[in-house]
Parts: C-alpha cells; structure tokens; sequence
C-alpha cells in the first residue's frame, strides 16, 4: 500500500507502507489462539524502496526507538501514542558523522532509557577524526561522550545498510546485530562485537560503570548463525542448523568476575529449513521464539515442547510475513520524559488498523 509523504527535500513522495503487527506468545493452552494484531502503521521507505522514510532501531519495555529520515531518533510508546525525542549528535562543520547504534536499554541507577553509539567523523578520504562512544537519553538536552571509553574504529562497509548482503566476507558482516544486545545482570551482551577486536570473544556492556569487557565465546560452529540471548533468567546461544536449533547456557555466570561456563542443554527439531531468521529471542515463561517468512514457533525450555505461534498460508492470500528483530511489551506506564521532552511524532504514522 502507498501513501503520500514530505520528503527530506521538502517535497510530496509517494511511500510504501508497512503494517507492525504483534501477536502473543506467551498464551495458555485453554484460550483461543492468538491472532495478529495492528499497533502500527507507518511509511517505509521512499522512490520505490530506494530510501527510508522511518527505521525501526529497537523494542524496550513498549516503548520503540525509531530514527527518521534525517537522522533524528524518536522514542514511541504505540499503547499510550505518546512521543518523545532524543538529543541529536553535533554537526562537526565540513565533516559527516558516522554513526553506528549499539544499544536501546532502561538505565536503572537513573530511570533512564539510553541509546548508546559509536560515533567517528570524517573529514576526507584520509581525514577522520578518533571514535568515540556517545549516549543519548530519555529528558536529556545533550548526547553524553563516554571519556572512561577508547572507542575501537569501526569500518564504514559495516554499517547496517550492507551486512544483510551473505556475500559479503565475514569481516564486513559481522556487527549486524548490534542492536540486539541479549540483557543480563545490567549488561548488555554481544556475540561479535568491534570492542572484541580480532581475539573471537563476546563483548559486555556494564550500563551502570559504562564500560566494554570481553568474555569467553560458546564453542559453536558458526558464530554467524548464532544469536545470543535470554531466557529463564539465563544468558544462552541459539546455534541454528538447517533443520534444527542448538541451546547453549552460561551457567553460574551471575554478571560478576565469574565468567561461567557453556553447556549444551537441548537440540530442538524444526518442521522447516531455517534459512536467515529474521527473529531469536528470549520470551516469557522459559520461551525461546523464532521468526521466519514461513511463520513464529516457540520452544519452551521448561516443557521442551515446540508450538506454533503464527503459520503462513501457503495459499499467498494472507499479507507478506517479515518478522522484525525485536520483541515488543506493551506497557501503558506513562513515563516523564514525554512530557518534559515531547514530539509530535512523524507524518503519516499512526496508531491501530
């Protein structure tokens, strides 16, 4: 479906639109099966998919983090449709900044929700200016440097807008993930991450000092088809297979000195090739969802039983499934910073069906 907006130009732009739907995994046996439903509709992209209009970044605690067009990010809560912005990056004169998301997280000592970047200038082919890490906050007037951090650089052909493409080297493609931090003891983990250099270790995040330290990988396979995660109160990998899912568990890992040490809990059988899944995460109640384009199926650790949460019509008459990364909460907790810093929100995007 097409829509008009206004361009970065200033001008009227025919746009795709795009349907957010969410649909309940953690459901009881006794109720009926959930069925998808429309929190969102917004602009995608602009001239026939060519540029974004809008980008879904992240999903935390209902709330979502969306950066628009011109490189502002917004902060959406769809449950109470209120809208909030975040400081903006300085526009160094006669340079480009390049910046790279690594993290949307609540900041507990604060009451805050953080969005942390790396960030670097460049000024020329051989001009740039050194990394650094910056973070933006809900009610703030200013993005933060981070001065306890020295930023690793990162390379420009690791942005987002290449890394789906499977045929670029591993090197290019290997921080794709970034924005899905998996969430533990007040750090946010990462399986490859650029503060792990060329040592092959995880990454974590401690939100409270902000500071980086690496830990000891999983021995799995293949680290580009893994994705961390957590689920039951445990930081785990999900090591895909062409038709089945591998579970490795940290224990003792409590966010302390103690590193842990993985073990191989459960192999979990598909019905379908798992061929790129758009979506690993952990869920409620001991879950750990799976997103495809063939459909959602959910394996509960607990119960070692797979269900299926949502199946695709073979028949093409239901609408085009693309899983997003991100797993959604809703939450009618109406925080503060939407009324100390408040946004109109963007053109074009609505609430509901």
């Amino acid at each position: 479906m097409e829509t008009e907006v206004v361009g970065p130009d200033g001008l009227p732009q025919a746009a795709t639109e795009l349907d957010l739907d969410a649909v309940a995994v953690a459901v009881p046996a006794h109720r009926p099966a959930p069925t998808r439903r429309t929190i969102a509709t917004f602009p995608d992209s602009l001239d026939g998919g060519l540029n974004l209009y809008c980008s879904l970044l992240a999903s935390c605690d209902g709330l979502l983090l969306i950066r628009d067009a011109a490189r502002q990010y917004l902060v959406l809560n769809p449950a109470t449709w209120q809208w909030s912005d975040l400081p903006r990056l300085a526009v160094q004169q006669g340079g480009r900044a390049v910046t790279q998301e690594s993290g949307f997280y609540f900041h507990q000592p604060s009451g805050e929700y953080r969005l942390l970047c790396h960030v670097s200038y460049e000024y020329g082919e051989f001009d740039a200016q050194a990394p650094h890490y910056c973070v933006l906050s809900t009610g703030a007037k200013e993005p933060r440097r981070l001065m306890s951090v020295q930023a690793t650089p990162m390379e420009m052909e690791m942005e987002e807008t290449i890394a789906y493409h499977q045929w670029l080297p591993p090197k290019s493609r290997c921080f794709m993930n970034l924005m899905t931090p998996a969430e533990l003891h007040g750090r946010l983990h990462w399986l490859q991450h650029v503060e792990a250099g060329l040592t092959g270790q995880m990454v974590a995040f401690d939100t409270a000092a902000e500071t980086f330290r690496r830990m000891p990988p999983p021995p799995v396979t293949c680290k580009m088809h893994s994705h961390l995660l957590v689920a039951d109160g445990s930081l785990m990998v999900a090591e895909l297979g062409h038709r089945f899912m591998d579970l490795w568990f940290l224990e003792g890992y409590g966010g302390g000195a103690a590193e842990g040490t993985w073990e191989h809990r459960h192999r979990v059988d598909m019905r379908w090739p798992i061929t790129g899944p758009l979506l690993v995460a952990g869920g409620d109640g001991g879950d750990v969802v799976l997103g495809h384009n063939q459909g959602v199926v959910a394996y509960n650790l607990r119960s070692r039983t797979v269900r299926q949460v949502v199946d695709v019509d073979e028949s093409g008459d239901e609408p085009l499934l693309l899983p997003s990364r991100y797993v959604f909460r809703e939450s009618l907790v109406r925080h503060g910073f939407f009324e100390e810093r408040k946004h109109p929100g963007l053109p074009s995007f609505r609430c509901g069906p």
